[in-house]
């Protein structure tokens, strides 16, 4: 009974989820990136939550893994890179510009893979008119490890757009600096 009421649980918020998308019911919250030299804000990372109509303020682990299986995570991510660089717009609008020095925005191990990520990224920094150096986009080390081949191939081609890559979560899994050489990390 308890398997089978978490497996309609997450059948429930995975149908939930595509009409969640459609209401923009996904928000970006920022959690500021501070320079410790200066004291000062330099940056924001974007960080996903969902505004539940019924059940409040999702953070990521309760519907994140749903999106990933399911294949909802794309749609998410693009919505989720596209309201952060709108708001990354509104900052370098009403902050002195060379105070926001990057918005970082996490992406999924399924977008590297089977998404047209960099067209993504190209057309949302073409539309806003988004300095591409401002924009970084966050990997765990364990997608890099999935599909090292794809992986190299979208991070070169997003560096070529100009825009940054970091590395999130290092030390969590594989964690050797050698291997990690091969790949065009900022």
């Amino acid at each position: 009974p308890g398997m089978y009421a978490s497996v309609m649980q997450t059948v429930d918020l995975e149908m939930e989820m595509s009409s969640a998308l459609e209401r923009r019911e996904f928000v970006p919250y920022f959690q500021p990136i501070v320079d410790l030299r200066t004291c000062e804000i330099v940056g924001f990372e974007a960080l996903v939550r969902w505004q539940h109509p019924a059940r409040g303020l999702l953070a990521p682990g309760t519907f994140i893994q749903i999106a990933e299986d399911s294949g909802l995570i794309e749609r998410l991510g693009r919505s989720m890179l596209e309201q952060a660089c709108r708001h990354a717009v509104e900052w370098l609008q009403t902050v002195r510009p060379e105070r926001l020095q990057h918005i970082a925005i996490n992406i999924s191990g399924r977008q590297i893979e089977h998404s047209d990520l960099v067209g993504e990224v190209r057309h949302v920094l073409e539309t806003l008119q988004i300095p591409p150096h401002v924009l970084v986009l966050e990997i765990t080390e364990s997608v890099l490890m999935q599909n090292v081949t794809a992986a190299i191939d979208q991070l070169t081609r997003l560096k070529q757009l100009g825009v940054r890559i970091a590395l999130d979560d290092f030390g969590t899994g594989y964690s050797s600096l050698s291997y990690l050489h091969r790949f065009p990390i900022d």
